[in-house]
């Protein structure tokens, strides 16, 4: 599989024939941060201005607009355009130019125009107009977008930390939550059309993302963590509570197994955290999305015992292989097409634009060797803990190829590992396979 999203973050060896091609299939018609052009042209640096002046995006040169085909396009063109970008577009500026072989005894290429957000100054003038994309089209800037696009004052390059850390939860008399194993943080964090400012966050939609997560594998991730491989109990799907208003919701989601204390947390919460800008007061013009899961599922069977006679209370060590595989499934949700869909609706924009997530924050409740299973791993001699992780993405990896996913999570438990002080995480991941 291959996505927009890795393709603008990939090594230029990385880029192949056969991956332009999927890229293309995937994408169909041209899209708001992807645009074809059969062969050079004096329409290049308004594409390119463009894309840079909205969500970014790659201009391939060599590919058919109506059938989609990659014809390709003599070396010479590298240079032609090049040069064309730089004496048209102002202030001068010219992309990262990617020649992509056809192949099979050719000497043509595919030239891929790579526009990565934040690499260039906003907005790139053509013939004195600002252009932007607007769905699949390119059309000059209105007075109002022009303005927003001379009023930045800072990069339109995406934070690498565009998520704050969870904090714990707290107990009822304040201190610190002795029960909490740990709290997961991942989500997204990105800019909204204008039209989607003034308006609050339909319910409609709303629903849609609820359905989404509660139609995922992160729930039944967490119905297996809350209830066993039996799934007995009682399941509150994602659904809306808490602090709610026009531009703010929260929904919650939890399951407790059979006979589970009612005055008790529940061994397994999530939360989801949607917040548009444009309320009073607030200035920011992004969609910030958080989904966070909270786990107590180390003292399950100690709770489901209170009260059994010569009992001895107990602290299940968590799994390495069931600490990744929750990971996966709430990155796999973020990736979702069906979560996908409504954030692009409510932040206006199409679901292509939407980035995959950036980061993954676990906040542990006690030191990693004590909340992970470690008997396989070698503690360095004096070389402390840690509570927890914080988590970038390879941005080469396509998170929603399962396979891919699967490498950045193995690859973010390793480096947990080795931050908590613990040597062997790697070899004992070799031998997990990811889940179904």
């Amino acid at each position: 599989m291959v996505s927009i999203q890795s393709l603008l973050h990939a090594a230029p060896s990385e880029f192949t024939i056969e991956r332009v091609r999927a890229l293309v299939h995937q994408v169909g018609p041209e899209a708001p941060t992807v645009e074809y052009k059969e062969k050079m042209a004096d329409s290049v640096a308004r594409g390119v201005a463009a894309l840079a002046n909205t969500y970014g995006g790659l201009l391939l040169i060599g590919v058919t607009d109506k059938t989609r085909s990659a014809k390709g396009v003599n070396e010479k063109t590298i240079d032609a355009v090049a040069d064309h970008c730089h004496a048209k577009i102002e202030p001068p500026w010219v992309p990262e130019i990617i020649p992509v072989p056809l192949g099979q005894g050719s000497d043509l290429y595919v030239l891929v125009l790579r526009i990565v957000p934040g690499l260039h100054p906003r907005p790139l003038l053509v013939d004195g107009v600002a252009y932007v994309r607007d769905h699949s089209t390119t059309h000059a800037a209105n007075w109002h977008r022009l303005k927003e696009l001379f009023a930045e004052t800072v990069s339109a390059q995406e934070p690498a930390w565009n998520l704050h850390a969870p904090d714990l939860p707290r107990s009822s008399q304040g201190g610190p939550d002795s029960t909490v194993d740990f709290v997961i943080r991942t989500g997204l964090n990105f800019p909204v059309s204008a039209e989607a400012l003034w308006r609050p966050l339909s319910e409609r939609t709303v629903d849609a993302f609820a359905d989404g997560l509660n139609t995922s594998r992160l729930n039944s991730m967490l119905r297996r963590l809350s209830m066993g491989p039996t799934w007995n109990g009682g399941l509150s799907p994602f659904e809306r509570w808490g602090f709610n208003r026009s531009r703010d919701v929260r929904l919650r989601w939890s399951a407790v197994p059979e006979r589970w204390p009612t005055e008790t947390e529940p061994p397994v919460q999530a939360m989801a955290h949607l917040q548009v800008p444009g309320a009073y007061g607030q200035h920011e013009q992004r969609l910030k999305v958080e989904l966070d899961v909270i786990a107590r599922i180390s003292d399950i069977t100690d709770v489901l015992q209170r009260g059994v006679r010569h009992i001895e209370p107990t602290r299940e060590r968590i799994s390495v292989h069931r600490l990744a595989g929750l990971v996966d499934a709430m990155v796999d949700a973020m990736v979702n097409p069906s979560v996908v869909a409504p954030l692009a609706e409510l932040a206006a924009i199409d679901p292509l634009a939407v980035p995959q997530p950036r980061n993954v924050h676990i906040v542990m409740g006690r030191p990693v060797s004590e909340v992970l299973d470690t008997a396989a791993l070698t503690p360095i001699p004096n070389a402390g803990g840690s509570h927890g992780a914080h988590l970038l993405v390879d941005p080469a990896l396509d998170l929603a190829d399962s396979a891919e996913r699967w490498k950045q999570v193995t690859l973010w438990i390793e480096q947990a590992a080795l931050d908590a002080g613990l040597l062997g995480m790697e070899t004992t991941l070799k031998g997990l396979t990811p889940p179904s």
